[in-house]
């Protein structure tokens, strides 16, 4: 009583959700960035039994943001350090680690022993195969990202609302720079995967979405934090018709390991400044960026689609014509690359990207 006591005394928790809580089984795929700080949570709040999957060894350049290890787990697997380290914080935990890649050939077996699945991957192809793992096998799904200096976090649960697939029904097209080559602050991991541990938390105490107080899960929405303006916003995400998982009989589902991109980069065509000022009066515009990025410059007559919205609503592009000359830009050519890449997924077939954004457009323009 005195360990949860600080919880405990929550009137959404008390003694009968503590017992939830240690009734609870996690399994958090991956234990790097956004693993460590959800599992040390998970641990802290008393979760019952919680799965560690993961195949890497706990390298130097983890450390800056992989708070579960020290410098002495170097060259230890990471499930073994990370297992070691969670049973030190709360040795009535049931910890069990599975040294050992998420596949299709292992989804099942890991899967459906445990109640609520954390997403701690950093790839898109380990992402699509969680999400149709958690669909067919009707898991509630804790998602995590981060790039840079902005996180995203959201609940998919097939059957309560859209899933993955719903908001990326494809993986993108083309090279998406990870964390080794975009950059990433250690404490954005930490931030994330902290609103993955309480959203896991959230789940186990049963706490439903409550429309009228605006409270509960992030089921059917899309957190997005950008730590650059520490502004955030919440996106609705609606479950698509057509969807390819969570539309399908989940027995018709077959899990496959989706490649890291489904095209070469010639699909997504990098212009210069130059190019795209000869193109203004024969191409559609759009810019990616958030609305508080646009005082410091647009092209003329662009249209204003922010990436999350373009994600997440097929319907933000309205009625432009497949065949129609898109150039996709936003402040320094990464965010649009991915929105083209997106755009391509989505059918329109003339689609380039500024290379350098708006501050090589000025810049060039100067």
């Amino acid at each position: 009583m005195l360990r949860y006591a600080r919880q405990t005394v929550l009137p959404e928790i008390g003694q009968e959700g503590q017992k939830r809580l240690e009734s609870t089984s996690v399994l958090c795929i991956g234990t790097g960035g956004l693993g460590s700080p959800a599992l040390l949570y998970l641990a802290a709040a008393g979760i019952g039994r919680i799965g560690l999957v993961d195949d890497d060894m706990v390298d130097i350049s983890n450390l800056q943001r992989q708070v579960l290890f020290k410098e002495t787990d170097q060259g230890k697997s990471k499930v073994e350090a990370a297992k070691a380290a969670l049973a030190e914080l709360n040795s009535q935990c049931q910890i069990e680690a599975y040294r050992q890649r998420f596949s299709p050939e292992n989804a099942e077996a890991l899967i459906q022993n445990y109640d609520v699945i954390i997403d701690g991957t950093d790839n898109f192809s380990s992402k699509f195969l969680i999400n149709d793992a958690c669909v067919k096998f009707g898991k509630p799904l804790i998602y995590g990202s981060i790039l840079g200096f902005v996180a995203q976090v959201s609940v998919f649960w097939a059957g309560h609302g859209p899933c993955y697939r719903c908001l990326y029904p494809k993986p993108p097209c083309g090279h998406i720079p990870n964390c080794a080559e975009a950059g990433v602050i250690g404490a954005m991991a930490g931030i994330a995967g902290t609103v993955q541990a309480l959203e896991a938390i959230k789940m186990a105490l049963g706490l439903g979405w409550c429309k009228e107080k605006n409270l509960g899960p992030l089921l059917g929405r899309l957190w997005i934090l950008d730590a650059r303006t520490m502004q955030t916003k919440t996106l609705i995400l609606r479950k698509r018709h057509q969807c390819s998982a969570c539309a399908r009989d989940p027995n018709d589902i077959l899990l496959t390991q989706a490649e890291e991109s489904c095209a070469t980069k010639s699909d997504v065509k990098n212009i210069s400044a130059e190019d795209a000022t000869n193109q203004i009066s024969k191409a559609v515009f759009i810019d990616v960026r958030e609305a508080h990025e646009l005082a410091s410059g647009r092209i003329p007559k662009a249209l204003h689609i922010p990436l999350g919205t373009l994600l997440s609503n097929e319907d933000s592009v309205g009625d432009i014509a497949s065949d129609t000359p898109l150039i996709v830009y936003c402040q320094h050519g990464i965010r649009s690359f991915s929105a083209a890449s997106h755009l391509i997924a989505l059918g329109f077939r003339n689609v380039a990207h500024i290379n350098g954004g708006i501050v090589r457009w000025k810049g060039e323009l100067a």
